[in-house]
């Protein structure tokens, strides 16, 4: 008699326990994310630790992850020590085309315009901050013996004593964007 009071207790509680578990999964019920349940971590996580890193490279993480990460336009992506010279655009110092840059570019008539352009052995389209000049676009190359240096396009025959007085020089760069 015992084992029949208690197989019908341990039944009654199966029972309910059933229809509270089917009661409950038959309502929906609104969730929430976890960021919402959750508190915001007081610890360094390694996503934030990765985030930052990504930060100081000079990259800005994108709100929507299908997209590319971009690099940010103010932050210098790296500095350079480099000897730093000047050109013009005359056939002496070039070729038979002096405003024709390696990578087709009329250099005359973007200088005319206000845009500054440069040699130098790194990717065309590669922006560089020189210090006392401004920022040009790498427009043209060198001679591959030259691999640490940038030379600046001064302008035509009328620029080359400008260019003489900037001589030869030794500087820090700034590559701010490369492509």
């Amino acid at each position: 008699m015992a084992f029949k009071q208690t197989l019908n207790t341990f039944t009654k509680t199966y029972l309910i326990i059933l229809i509270a578990v089917v009661t409950i999964t038959s309502i929906k019920i609104q969730t929430a994310s976890a960021y919402e349940l959750l508190p915001t971590p007081v610890f360094t996580t390694a996503t934030q630790m990765a985030y930052d890193a990504i930060q100081e490279r000079g990259f800005v993480v994108p709100q929507r992850f299908d997209k590319a990460l971009q690099p940010a336009e103010d932050i210098p992506k790296y500095t350079k020590n480099v000897t730093v010279t000047a050109y013009n655009s005359v056939p002496w110092q070039t070729d038979n085309t002096p405003c024709v840059s390696a990578d087709g570019s009329n250099i005359c008539e973007l200088k005319k315009i206000g845009e500054l352009s440069c040699a130098a052995s790194l990717p065309f389209g590669t922006q560089i901050n020189v210090p006392g000049f401004g920022v040009c676009t790498v427009r043209d190359r060198l001679a591959p013996r030259f691999s640490n240096r940038v030379d600046l396009y001064f302008g035509g025959e009328d620029q080359i004593m400008a260019a003489k007085q900037w001589g030869k020089r030794h500087l820090q760069v700034e590559v701010i964007q490369t492509i």
